[in-house]
């Protein structure tokens, strides 16, 4: 049984260093292709916005490519922030292994305004560095205004999620085998009470006394039965 244990710990130890080195050596790209929407109804319209191209996920390196708007885009964008409307993204993601997904995201229009266009995509990828969220965010603030530019300022964040910490599986495999051990050498510390230990002895003397007891009465009554005599 402690075999089958210690082989088992070693699997799950052996798979889990192979998935973080998978994850941490394992590089390719992200191609992005952009679609925006100005209008506030409930279906939006998409128009092409451009494209970015992530040459390495681990490094995060990015090319944008993107079409300036046009004062027809800008009108619509200020009437989205009057009426505290959002400017809707659609990202199609393709990667390297050949999956492609499509994200959308927003962003309060008012706020691109307020950056004169700057906005940050950023594109969440899993452990297998297949993209599981892409979000869109602009750092303001709120305005009203036309922009000073009609060209886009956008910086690409690529992100792995956090690993939480490693077990100490060889720490608790050490202490496994020495309470195996010490148990075959008969050195295990019994650290059960008197009662929980010793109750096969102590049960079998408490029922021997018990008919001691019942029966040295009669013998009693006996001998003085025959003294009166």
């Amino acid at each position: 049984m402690m075999r089958v244990l210690y082989l088992f710990v070693s699997l799950v130890v052996s798979v889990s260093s192979l998935a973080r080195g998978s994850e941490l050596e394992y590089d390719g790209w992200l191609h992005l292709r952009l679609w925006h929407a100005f209008n506030d109804e409930p279906e939006p319209i998409f128009i092409e916005r451009g494209n970015c191209t992530v040459s390495s996920i681990r490094s995060g390196a990015s090319v944008v490519g993107q079409n300036g708007l046009l004062q027809a885009h800008i009108t619509e964008l200020k009437n989205l922030a009057k009426n505290d409307g959002k400017y809707r993204l659609k990202a199609v993601a393709r990667t390297s292994s050949g999956n492609e997904i499509t994200f959308l995201t927003s962003v309060p229009a008012c706020y691109l305004l307020g950056s004169d266009l700057e906005d940050v995509i950023t594109v969440w990828l899993d452990s297998a560095a297949e993209p599981i969220v892409v979000s869109l965010s602009s750092p303001g603030p709120c305005s009203l205004e036309n922009p000073f530019t009609n060209m886009w300022t956008t910086n690409v964040i690529v992100k792995y999620p956090d690993g939480g910490p490693v077990p100490d599986t060889a720490t608790y495999i050490q202490k496994l085998e020495r309470e195996r051990e010490a148990r075959e050498r008969g050195e295990a510390k019994d650290n059960r009470s008197f009662l929980a230990r010793y109750w096969m002895y102590i049960v079998p003397a408490l029922i021997f006394v018990v008919l001691s007891s019942a029966t040295n009465p009669e013998a009693g009554g006996a001998g003085g039965g025959s003294a009166q005599r």
